[in-house]
């Protein structure tokens, strides 16, 4: 399958490793960033691995970590990676 990233997915991904750099150093930052792509890489493989969050528009609930979800839907032969929500930041919410 291939993975989509949509412009939101990319803004509120970046807003987030931007804060995290900003209150926690690079190394921090960068380790985050290692565990999306880990989440990414897993959703491409196994794309159904985690719930669906939104019945009536099949959207998907994938939890990075305590504090991080990706939302994301498939469709076709495509993974659309929607947004990246904080709870630190409480933005990008669906």
């Amino acid at each position: 399958m291939n993975v989509i990233w949509s412009r939101t997915s990319e803004l509120s991904l970046d807003e987030i490793l931007n804060y995290i750099t900003s209150k926690f150093g690079n190394l921090v930052a960068e380790n985050y960033y290692s565990d999306v792509i880990q989440t990414v890489d897993g959703i491409e493989i196994q794309p159904e691995m985690f719930p669906v969050y939104l019945q009536n528009t099949e959207t998907r609930k994938a939890v990075i970590n305590k504090k991080t979800i990706l939302y994301y839907k498939i469709f076709e032969n495509n993974i659309f990676l929607l947004a990246f929500y904080d709870t630190r930041m409480g933005t990008h919410k669906l």
